[in-house]
């Protein structure tokens, strides 16, 4: 029998009822820690039951009978430690019937009640969890989400602060939500704060949570500027992960120093993992809610914007209204002077308004002209520690967020509007694209106003260019140059007085083609389109090509013409013929070279469904400078200031004018793109006309 007993992995003991153990098999001492020369002398009531009082409660069980079958009990090993035993335990009886000897078993079961605690602590657990789920799904706010949790999250980890971080789309910055200290169930946005800098961006590369044991307040991540964690000493913070990334983070912090470690992060990271989709999917759904609103406000914005009609009334209604899309505290609204590079406050909201008007700028200093150039709009988390700032007089240094909204007109950046609110109030992605769908609007009105009011000073221009010079002026040119010519002609005049009256003439002549340039666009801003008529292009490039053949007496112009078969049928007048003539004439007179090659095509195109008939005109000159080609259709701008070949500068806005009275577009390009230098491609669109029926 003692050799069964040696065999056996359950411990095997006999003992007195007081517990002086009597014998013992090599299980119970192994299970217990102890040699098999150290347990015999050792006492089950007061050595190996953890707590003697359970001793007594068995043997009492046992003296009234009862039967002691796998009971639980916490043993204590030789080293100190516990672990928890099965027993079964019987008296042993004389003759007489009388106990004299208790026989017991025991099993180590330690792993399994470990392994059923773990079960039982995840089941309650997962229904705390399930329940602050259910709580928190019943709201439509984010900011609500928190208070869904209530007290129940206590049950699991210990915290005296709580907050949570939620990334926009973009991920530039991060929305702080935290719970009220005075109101537990109700929770607030305190504010945004960058990425850069920021627990998420440490959760979203470290990949694991942020534990900080003491001194919290004295770490450097972007939330702590929003979040009072004064008097915390423990800090933990774990990811919201949804769709694969890091959405957020939620945060909990506690007065008492090292009240956090891994195991409690893994409490956390449970439930924030519930939590994750949960935020994700309010965000998004807040996100469809916010378009939809913003495209409300986009078109009762466009439809105010339209009935504005001064100058000035466009500006206020921009300013009103863009507060509606993306809110704002100051607001300052530039105009950009390109040829003279200068910036103009035209409007400003705030407590500085007065000075901002005051402080017109140049164009290559400051935030503003940045924008003008660049034609991009920016957001600034803070103005003031941007190197690009231009400090006004009488403003102080705020330290506000910026976001600067360019708006484009046909020629470029006409304007840049910068909003401003306070710090921790930062603008996002989510701002900047609302404040680049509203200036669009934007745009199109100020451009509306500002053609009003060109419209208004042309008029003017050509009342006084038709009372002076086609009138007093030209009249008085003319009998100048006879004048000139008479003298010119006398002989015996000295060579350097003769020079002199060369020069004169030619520039009296070049007055004299000013003038015809001026009437032609006088004569171009007076027609009416509805005595248009169908001209057939093929006949028009066919004529003019021919005519300037032979218009350079010291060159070889050579063409190659590219017309359709069918006829090219445009609306237009009689002018149709200098728009084509001015373009080839630029390319001949502009050539260096002796043998000038010019190819002329003319092709039908579609564009957004609408038929043109395009005509390239591409030469092999000098071409056009980069940064000539955006002013290149103005008015007295030429193709190269510095040439000795004569004109007015008025060649090409004669061009652009005739385009845009005909319906149509005229642009530039690079013969070979990117290269400048090797030649340059103007190519005229004009709306193609149904041939009339014959």
């Amino acid at each position: 029998m003692d050799a069964l007993f040696k065999e056996l992995v359950d411990g095997v003991f006999v003992c007195s009822k007081s517990g002086e153990l009597v014998y013992a098999n090599p299980a119970f001492g192994k299970i217990l820690g102890y040699s098999e020369d150290k347990v015999p002398i050792k006492n089950v009531a007061n050595d190996v039951v953890d707590r003697e009082l359970e001793w007594h409660a068995l043997t009492s069980l046992m003296d009234q009978g009862s039967a002691i079958r796998d009971y639980e009990i916490n043993l204590r090993r030789s080293d100190g430690s516990k672990i928890v035993a099965s027993l079964s335990a019987t008296f042993f009886r004389d003759t007489d019937g009388d106990q004299f000897a208790i026989a017991g078993v025991i099993r180590d079961i330690t792993t399994r009640k470990g392994v059923e605690n773990d079960l039982r602590e995840k089941a309650f657990r997962t229904d705390i969890v399930n329940k602050m789920v259910m709580a928190a799904g019943t709201s439509k706010a984010v900011e609500n989400i928190l208070n869904g949790l209530g007290g129940d999250l206590k049950m699991l980890v210990p915290f005296e602060k709580i907050s949570l971080g939620s990334t926009e789309e973009k991920g530039r910055h991060v929305d702080v939500l935290m719970r009220d200290q005075e109101d537990a169930s109700k929770t607030r946005k305190v504010g945004r704060v960058p990425f850069e800098g920021s627990l998420i961006e440490k959760l979203k590369y470290d990949k694991n949570a942020v534990i900080i044991e003491k001194d919290v307040a004295r770490r450097n991540f972007t939330e702590f500027d929003l979040i009072d964690l004064s008097g915390m000493n423990a800090f933990l913070s774990v990811p919201l992960r949804s769709r694969g990334k890091i959405i957020g983070s939620l945060n909990i912090a506690h007065s008492k120093a090292g009240e956090y470690s891994w195991e409690t992060a893994e409490v956390l990271q449970d439930v924030a993992n519930q939590l994750a989709g949960l935020v994700d999917n309010t965000i998004l759904l807040n996100s469809l809610e916010e378009k939809v609103e913003l495209h409300e406000s986009l078109l009762d914005s466009g439809v105010q914007l339209q009935k504005a009609v001064t100058t000035q009334q466009i500006y206020a209604a921009i300013a009103s209204h863009l507060r509606d899309i993306v809110p704002y505290q100051n607001l300052s609204f530039y105009l950009i002077d390109w040829p003279n590079r200068w910036v103009y406050p035209v409007y400003a909201v705030g407590s500085f308004a007065d000075e901002i008007m005051d402080s017109a700028g140049i164009l290559d200093e400051g935030i503003v002209g940045s924008i003008a150039k660049s034609g991009r709009a920016e957001f600034v988390d803070d103005v003031d520690e941007d190197h690009r700032v231009a400090q006004i007089s009488g403003v102080p240094a705020e330290h506000e967020s910026m976001l600067a909204i360019p708006l484009s007109g046909m020629d470029g950046v006409v304007g840049v509007i910068e909003v401003y609110r306070e710090r921790g109030q930062v603008f996002s992605m989510s701002d900047l694209e609302a404040g680049l769908l509203f200036a669009q609007q934007a745009s199109v009105a100020l451009v509306n106003s500002q053609m009003v009011s060109k419209l208004q000073e042309a008029k003017k221009e050509i009342e006084l260019l038709n009372d002076l010079m086609f009138h007093d002026i030209n009249n008085y040119n003319f009998a100048t140059i006879n004048y000139v010519e008479n003298i010119a002609d006398s002989e015996g005049l000295p060579a350097d007085a003769k020079m002199a009256l060369e020069k004169a003439l030619n520039l009296l002549r070049k007055t004299s083609r000013l003038i015809e340039d001026v009437k032609k666009l006088t004569k171009i801003g007076g027609m009416d389109q509805s005595e248009f008529v169908q001209i057939n292009l093929c006949d028009v490039l066919a004529k003019v090509t021919s005519g300037l053949a032979h218009s350079a007496p010291n060159k070889t112009v050579s063409f190659k013409v590219d017309l359709p078969e069918q006829e090219a049928i445009v609306m237009a007048n009689s002018l149709v013929d200098e728009l084509f003539s001015n373009v080839i004439s630029n390319a001949i007179k502009y050539d260096p070279h002796e043998d000038v090659e010019i190819d002329v095509t003319c092709s039908k195109v579609l564009v957004e469904g609408v038929a043109f008939w395009k005509t390239a005109i591409t030469d092999r000159g000098q071409g056009i400078p980069d940064e000539m080609k955006s002013s290149l259709f103005q008015k007295y701008v030429r193709l190269r200031p510095e040439s000795t070949v004569s004109g007015t500068g008025l060649g090409l806005s004669i061009v652009s004018a005739l385009t845009d009275k005909f319906n149509g577009r005229v642009w530039m390009e690079d013969r070979v793109p990117g290269r400048s230098d090797q030649g340059a491609k103007f190519c005229i669109e004009l709306p193609a006309a149904k041939p009339a029926s014959r």
